[in-house]
Parts: C-alpha cells; sequence; structure tokens
C-alpha cells in the first residue's frame, strides 16, 4: 500500500478487484482491515521467534515436524497475502517491483524453492543461505506501525505520545536485533552433513562431507554431531572442500576406544563450525551487547562478511540510542514543565496574533491588543 492510494478520494468508488478485498486491504476505516493487519503482525511476530528457534538444535531436532508444518502455514498465509495486494494493485507491475512487493516475495520464494526439485538447489549450503530471506518480513512490522502512525489523528498522537513512540521504537529495535542476529549467525556459522567415517592413523578421524565448504574456525577445531561414538569437538589436522574431507587428532580416550576399523557410513552425522554463534538466539546476546556498546568480547566476528554486519549493526545501535533518548527527553519535558501544553498555548497565540489586522480602525471601541479604549489617554490614535 502505498501513498497514492491513502491519498485518492476516488479509491472507495473505484476499487480494484472485488470490493470487500480491497477494503480489506486497503481502507482504514473498514474493520476487517484492521483486524487483518493485527492478524497478519501477529505471525510476523511468530515467524521471526519460529525461525529463531529452529536454528537450535536441541530445539528442532526433537520438533522438526513443528517446525516444518509451522513454516508451510506461514509461508501460505503470506502467499495468499501477496496475492490479494497484487488482485487489488491498480499499478500492479509497480507493486510488484516495489520495495514493498520485493520484500513481499523474498519473505515466500525459498519455501518454494525448497519445495522444488531443482537440482541446482539441491545443496542444503545454498538453501540454508536463501533462508536468510525470510527474516526480511520482519520489516513489515515497521512498515505496518509507520502507517498506523501516519493514520493517527494529532489528537490522538497529544494524547498518549511516549506509548506510540515506544511502540515504534521497540518494533524497530525487534527488526534491527532479528535481522543482525540471523545475518551474522548464517555468516559466521557453518555446518554439513557427513557421509561417511574412517581411521587414519593411531590417533586420527577422516570424516567425508559432499557439503564441505568455508574456512576453519580461528580456533583450529570443529565440532562433529550425530555419530554418537565420535561426537565431540577435536582439532583440525586436514581441512580440505576440494577433497571432500575433514582429518581431525582424537584425544577423547572414549572415543579412541571406539575408532572404526574400516570405511563406516553415517546417516545422521554433520560437522560444525568451532564457533560461539552456534545460533539466532545466541547471535541476539552478541546484537544486544553491540547494539548497546558494551562490548564485554566473549562473542566476536571473525569473517569478513560477519565483521561487516557488526559495523553496521554498530552505527544503527547509535541511531536507536539516539531515538530512545528523544522519546525520552520529551516525556520527562512534558511530565515536568508542560512542554506539549506550552507549546500547543504559543502556537494558538501565534495564530491569534497573525489574524489581527495590521492597522488600527478607529470605529472600534477597545484595541484588540491591550484593551484600552481608544479615547483613552496614550491610546493608539490613528495608528496600530
Amino acid at each position: 500500500m502505498n501513498a497514492s492510494q491513502n491519498n485518492d478520494p476516488f479509491q472507495e468508488n473505484n476499487p480494484v478487484g472485488p470490493a470487500w478485498l480491497y477494503k480489506t486491504i486497503h481502507d482504514p476505516t473498514c474493520k476487517a482491515y484492521h483486524r487483518l493487519h493485527t492478524f497478519l503482525n501477529l505471525i510476523i511476530f511468530v515467524a521471526a521467534i519460529l525461525g529463531a528457534l529452529e536454528t537450535v538444535e536441541s530445539i528442532h531436532a526433537p520438533y522438526a515436524k513443528f517446525f516444518e508444518v509451522s513454516e508451510y502455514i506461514i509461508v501460505g498465509i503470506f502467499s495468499l497475502e501477496y496475492l490479494a495486494n497484487i488482485i487489488t494493485a491498480r499499478n500492479k507491475m509497480g507493486y510488484i517491483f516495489s520495495f514493498w512487493g520485493i520484500i513481499d516475495f523474498l519473505a515466500i520464494a525459498p519455501t518454494f524453492l525448497q519445495m522444488a526439485n531443482i537440482t541446482a538447489l539441491k545443496s542444503a549450503r545454498i538453501l540454508r543461505v536463501l533462508r536468510v530471506l525470510r527474516v526480511l518480513r520482519v520489516l513489515k512490522l515497521a512498515r505496518e506501525a509507520l502507517q498506523k502512525m501516519q493514520q493517527t489523528s494529532a489528537a490522538e498522537k497529544r494524547k498518549n505520545p511516549l506509548a506510540m513512540n515506544l511502540t515504534i521504537y521497540f518494533l524497530a529495535l525487534f527488526s534491527v536485533i532479528i535481522i543482525s542476529s540471523t545475518l551474522v549467525y548464517f555468516a559466521e556459522f557453518a555446518t554439513g552433513h557427513i557421509q561417511s567415517v574412517e581411521r587414519q592413523g593411531e590417533a586420527h578421524l577422516v570424516f567425508h562431507s559432499n557439503d564441505f565448504h568455508g574456512e576453519p574456525a580461528p580456533s583450529g577445531k570443529v565440532t562433529i554431531v550425530g555419530t554418537d561414538k565420535w561426537d565431540g569437538t577435536h582439532e583440525i589436522k586436514k581441512w580440505s572442500p576440494e577433497e571432500h574431507i575433514i582429518e581431525v587428532l582424537v584425544s577423547d580416550p572414549d572415543v579412541l576406544a571406539a575408532m572404526p576399523t574400516e570405511l563406516t557410513k553415517l546417516e545422521n552425522a554433520h560437522w560444525q563450525k568451532d564457533s560461539p554463534f552456534t545460533s539466532v538466539p545466541a547471535a541476539s546476546w552478541w546484537c544486544v551487547v553491540t547494539l548497546t556498546t558494551v562490548g564485554y568480547g566473549d562473542m566476536y566476528p571473525v569473517t569478513v562478511p560477519g565483521r561487516l554486519i557488526a559495523a553496521v549493526t554498530m552505527f544503527m545501535g547509535l541511531a536507536l540510542f539516539g531515538m530512545l533518548m528523544n522519546i525520552i527527553g520529551k516525556a520527562m519535558m512534558a511530565a515536568l514543565f508542560g512542554a506539549e501544553e506550552l507549546e500547543g498555548e504559543q502556537k494558538a497565540a501565534a495564530s491569534s496574533s497573525a489574524a489581527l489586522p495590521a492597522k488600527w480602525n478607529p470605529t472600534w471601541i477597545h484595541c484588540p491588543t491591550c484593551g484600552q479604549e481608544h479615547s483613552a489617554p496614550g491610546s493608539h490614535g490613528g495608528g496600530h
């Protein structure tokens, strides 16, 4: 929905598509409009939270089916919204290629690409990168908050400005945390499936993986998960994406005792980069510390993309801090000194003064400025 649609007085008389659908999507005076957008905002919030929790291995593993079904339901809802916007748009191509039209499309595209049996997209790595696009749906929350503020009357804004300003601030903060945390998680963390394992020497294990990419962690270690016997964080002896192998040095006695004697196939095993950014919730802690400029140093990005994301997050933190100080400052001025009331009185006085005539009218009994009679001593006489 763009600004031209809001200001067009002929919209209600000339709806595009079914009248009830047009009003539900675009008419702020319709009750169905507010119900729909409240529901969509709730779905956006739920989708963002589920997307973050899905990256936590201990939560995703036992509830994988729940996350899968939830994703299909959420994408189905946003697909219907996307189609409704196209049907009711006056300029359909303009909406599709507009900023919000592209955001709406990117919010649903990764799921459909994952469902399609496309050879180029079978790689789990490509699908993981595409999943970053889903977090862009959080920007819809900021869009709805801005539209609500624009539709609010001046009297309502003066009635409760602090609540409205804080709502917009926390929606902006939530959007920045979710987007920055997700981006830095995908930039810093890497994982892939392992097909088989074999013993190499006395204390070396070689893991074979067709889903092997990226650079080793600065710590020189890799975490193996899902093998039962050989799980753990091991020192890397050889990291070769070209040969599709990871060779590690085993120091754990229990793992040494269970070393394979021949090539062993694995079904649910995968490797993980040794990084503190193990999930989006874990990265959210880093994001909050960065936004508030505290900088504990317990988590920090080491890749080039991760550091670029961190730099943008730092500047966003400064902008959000300035916004919060402005909101709190205005609220304190209004509470302590009645700044808003004084400002309103000053505007009213300026408006009444501007309405006064430039010259004195001798037929007046009293001066409209000082209240004196024009015949009284010291009166304005013939000029004012």
